[in-house]
């Protein structure tokens, strides 16, 4: 076993998750020309893939410590591989209504892959480095935003290079759906990369089952009343941080005419650089004060957002914003396993799970909310005018009036940034509850996490456990 080694492929593993989300959300609006979607579907699919990774997530934080991680990390690496496949295909293999359903399908897959991704890489962080958490995950994490930046840097230089624009009514569709389907391709390159790493090594066993926990003592934290309030914290950092990330090529070429993924790329940067300070800051303010701050500067920055209008003000709300979401993911996870130890990978699986279910809700919502409030925008000649099956026609669009395009511009700026408004009241939230906590922490002596120590258990209790 080399850890550095598979401490490496977990970082490597988490650039394809991120790939799949940067590229994703950046040829959503193509994905609209060449299916002839509207905001609310476009809000669907990046909805099932959070959908799948929480399945995937509650199926496998179950199972993991039975069957190990490694085996895992090697259904992820087979489910990014067709689930990247069936997304490039399905313009062919389908039509109409059907190649959206195949899109949704191979959307769930892919999802799915990154959720066995956390299930293997998040509790084997914790087994290598037991003592430092909290850092450690999120060092690793860095590798998300860092994917982010990478894959969105790639996609750019791709739609230069290649001419493509996927808001430019003169491309045709078939220029369109090649640009789209280059940039799924690149998912394949650190797929197969942490697929060979992952599957030459030998894994050690989860930190659970290395200091004998029985599974019966794993389920029963999850009743724990601090944790069911983590949890429900979860819903909510995740919903602020993803769901809006997802959608922010959708929303800001509407408000401010920028392309999302030039801001989802300056987070990104942003946070890579920052987790890997994530250490020292936990160890001055507490991983508890870490995120109260996160959720002070998130709920200003993305409140920000949604007013934004050109490039000076969308950087410096996406700058707050990113700033504010910093820390998330891979704190609450972290807290996580220093603080519920005795739930082992279950428990950091269920939250994944619990954070991915919520932005699966929340992103079509906020297409659905899009959706409405253009409509409900629009002149009612235009809306009779323009839209048909609750799809602006951008054929009809072009054929009016320069003076009546300019209003169904702004009825769409208009849908697009409420959608950002109402997703800023989350982080409010949690603001009071971060900072109730961290008052009882202080009142208690600081934050302390448990250490575990113990028996290692045998395959046969531990399968016997099962």
């Amino acid at each position: 076993m080399n850890p550095n080694r598979l401490f490496v492929a977990s970082c490597i593993s988490l650039v394809a998750s991120a790939f799949s989300f940067v590229i994703r959300q950046d040829v959503l609006p193509a994905w609209g020309t060449t299916f002839g979607l509207n905001a609310t579907q476009l809000g669907f699919i990046p909805a099932f893939a959070f959908w799948g990774m929480a399945s995937s997530m509650a199926v496998g934080s179950f199972v993991v410590d039975l069957l190990g991680m490694k085996k895992m990390l090697g259904l992820a690496f087979l489910c990014h591989l067709v689930g990247t496949l069936l997304t490039i295909t399905s313009p062919w293999i389908a039509s109409g209504w059907s190649a959206y359903v195949v899109l949704c399908v191979a959307t769930f897959l892919v999802g799915s892959a990154n959720g066995l991704v956390e299930i293997g890489i998040n509790p084997l962080a914790a087994t290598l480095y037991p003592t430092e958490k909290t850092h450690r995950l999120n060092v690793l994490h860095a590798w998300w935003p860092g994917g982010l930046f990478l894959g969105g840097l790639i996609s750019i230089i791709i739609t230069h290079l290649m001419g493509l624009n996927t808001t430019d009514a003169d491309l045709s569709k078939s220029e369109v759906m090649f640009g789209w389907q280059v940039k799924i391709g690149l998912i394949f390159v650190p797929t197969i990369i942490y697929g060979i790493l992952f599957l030459t090594q030998q894994f050690p066993v989860t930190e659970r089952v290395a200091s004998g926990v029985s599974t019966r003592e794993m389920m029963g934290q999850v009743a724990r009343p601090m944790f069911l309030l983590w949890a429900f914290c979860m819903l909510l950092t995740a919903s602020t941080e993803l769901a809006p990330q997802g959608m922010q090529s959708l929303v800001l070429e509407k408000t401010a005419g920028i392309n999302g993924t030039y801001v989802l790329m300056g987070t990104s940067l942003i946070m890579f650089v920052l987790r890997h300070f994530a250490g020292p800051i936990a160890h001055r303010l507490s991983p508890v004060g870490m995120l109260t701050g996160s959720s002070i500067l998130s709920a200003i920055g993305l409140y920000a957002l949604s007013f934004a209008y050109d490039v000076p003000t969308v950087i410096v709300a996406a700058t707050i914003y990113g700033l504010g979401i910093v820390y998330f993911w891979p704190t609450m996870l972290g807290v996580t396993a220093e603080r519920f130890p005795r739930g082992g990978a279950f428990l950091l699986g269920l939250m994944g799970c619990i954070g991915n279910l919520a932005i699966g809700v929340v992103s079509p919502w906020m297409g659905s909310v899009n959706d409405d409030i253009t409509y409900k925008a629009l002149p009612k000649h235009l809306q009779q005018a323009v839209v048909v099956a609750n799809v602006i026609d951008q054929d009809k669009v072009k054929a009016l009036p320069k003076e009546e395009q300019t209003l169904v511009l702004k009825a769409q700026g208009e849908g697009a940034k409420w959608s950002f408004r109402y997703v800023s009241a989350l982080p409010v939230v949690l603001v009071f509850i971060f900072g109730a906590i961290a008052l009882s922490d202080k009142a208690r002596g600081g934050y302390k996490p448990e250490i575990l120590t113990g028996k290692e258990l045998t395959p046969a209790e531990l399968a016997s456990d099962f």
